[in-house]
Parts: structure tokens; C-alpha cells; sequence
């Protein structure tokens, strides 16, 4: 069938209210089962079978036989909600941004947005290990800065911490302002992640200054100043590309929650730092 075939179809699947509610009661769920849709529609199980089937090529089922959206009806439910990144290109089509969504972990995040019981044991073993490097370092991010801690064992729980409140933060923001609620599990994976740039910061600064850290700011060549800067802006990115993928929305908006966050993560970091006297 070509296109110019689907796209009455797909027209007239949107053209009534109800599919269209279905659509995005499907695409806010991501994975539902029937007994869910009728209990949140409340119509005769004809009825309901009806729109489903007219809804056609937007939707699908899984092997247990519960609905969720296609490529298309991802695209669909975008129009509708105004609120997908629509002009980023998904796995199969990337084109001239395809090394900017790789450096950004783009391919990842669809994974775990995908599947993220799959992917929790891997999430879980990097967040361990880049807890245990921070240990062994005892210099961890608080939040967005990376910080000489005393003693070691207090590295990796403020690690832990940051990561938490990171997702926290982001997940408060972007559930308030864009009631998008879903995906919280596959956002605290992405989240760890996002920390990747920050530890391994930490442990360049280890080689650099051979763990004898400088107890200030000032001390710091400028060069230094300028990588944790830019470690900073890949954190950003990484970010800012998990709640695109995760949370389906447009990278404007995925970066004006990505800057709430960064702001109240500095504000902490400096309340923190000077409540424990830790160095930078």
C-alpha cells in the first residue's frame, strides 16, 4: 500500500474524537491491555473493538497481547500532544545528526526507553561501578561539581545522592509542567548515565594533580576550569537528549527542564559545599 493510500486512512482513524483519545491514552500508557481501555472508556466491547481496528496501522500488539503505538502512531500522537521532537530522526532514520545522537547516547536512551526492566541490571552495575570509582578517588560530583570528600566511604554516597535528586528534579519538572508521567523508571536509568561525563572528570583530575587536589577554584589551571565547564555542557546534552527520547518532547522543551534542573542543582552545590567546607 503506498502512501498517498495510508494517509486517508490514517485521517480518518483521527477524524473522530474517541480514536483519538485512544490514541493518546495508548501513547501516555505506552503499553496497555484491553481490560485498561475499557475500564478508562467505558464502551461496549464492539465499540471499542471497532475504533480499535479503525485505528489500524497506529497501533499494534505485543506478545501478550496488549496495545501500544507504532512508528506511525508515535508520529500521530506527536501531532496531536504538540509536543515530540517530530524533526529527530529515530534508530532507523538517522541522517546528517547521526554522530551528534551518538555522542549523546540517543541509541541508548531508545533502549531503555524501549525496555527498561532489560535494562535496569546494566543501569544498576554502572551506577555501582561509578560509585565504587568515586570511592577509590574519594572525589565524586556533588551535583554538578565535582569535590574532594573526607572520608572515602562518603564519595559514593553523595554520588548516589546527586544521581537521585538529579532525577528527582527532573521528573518533578517535567511531570508538573508537561504531565508527561511516564517512563519514570527508564528516566533514573538515563540519569545515571548523564553522570558519566562528571565522574570521569573526577578521575582526570585524580591522574592530573596525582590525588593531591588543590583546595580551591583559584588553584586550578585555567585549562582544567575550561574541561569541567565543558564536562558540564556534555552533561547538559545528555540530559536534555534522555527526557527527549524518554519523555517524547521537543528539545526546546526538553532543555528549558534541563535548565531548572541545572539551576537548583548549583544552588545545592554550593549550599552543600559550604555547609561541609569540601574543596573543589
Amino acid at each position: 500500500m503506498n502512501s498517498k493510500k495510508q494517509t486517508p486512512e490514517i485521517w480518518k482513524a483521527l477524524s473522530n474524537k474517541i480514536r483519538r483519545d485512544l490514541l493518546c491514552f495508548i501513547g501516555e500508557k505506552r503499553v496497555v491491555s484491553f481490560t485498561e481501555i475499557q475500564g478508562r472508556f467505558q464502551l461496549k466491547v464492539g465499540t471499542l473493538y471497532h475504533h480499535l481496528d479503525t485505528l489500524g496501522e497506529l497501533i499494534t500488539q505485543d506478545s501478550t497481547k496488549k496495545y501500544l503505538l507504532t512508528e506511525k502512531g508515535r508520529r500521530s500522537y506527536a501531532l496531536i500532544e504538540d509536543e515530540l521532537d517530530v524533526t529527530a530522526p529515530s534508530l532507523s532514520s538517522y541522517g546528517k545528526m547521526s554522530f551528534l545522537h551518538s555522542v549523546f547516547l540517543r541509541p541508548v536512551f531508545h533502549f531503555i526507553g524501549n525496555d527498561s526492566i532489560r535494562s535496569l541490571g546494566f543501569s544498576i552495575l554502572l551506577l555501582v561501578g561509578l560509585g565504587v570509582a568515586t570511592y577509590f578517588l574519594s572525589f565524586t560530583p556533588i551535583f554538578l561539581f565535582p569535590s574532594f570528600i573526607v572520608p572515602d566511604f562518603f564519595a559514593p554516597i553523595f554520588f548516589l545522592i546527586s544521581t537521585i535528586v538529579t532525577y528527582l528534579l527532573t521528573e518533578l519538572f517535567v511531570s508538573v509542567v508537561y504531565k508527561r508521567k511516564a517512563g519514570k523508571l527508564a528516566l533514573f536509568q538515563s540519569t545515571i548515565f548523564a553522570q558519566i561525563p562528571l565522574v570521569l572528570f573526577c578521575v582526570l583530575e585524580a591522574l592530573i594533580f596525582d590525588f593531591e587536589y588543590p583546595v580551591s577554584p583559584l588553584q586550578m589551571d585555567i585549562w582544567v576550569i575550561v574541561l569541567l565547564m565543558f564536562t558540564q555542557l556534555i552533561f547538559v546534552g545528555l540530559l536534555t537528549e534522555s527526557i527527549v527520547v524518554i519523555k517524547e518532547l521537543r528539545v526546546e522543551k526538553a532543555g528549558l527542564a534541563t535548565l531548572f534542573v541545572v539551576f537548583i542543582l548549583n544552588g545545592l552545590a554550593f549550599l552543600v559545599m559550604n555547609l561541609l567546607e569540601v574543596t573543589i
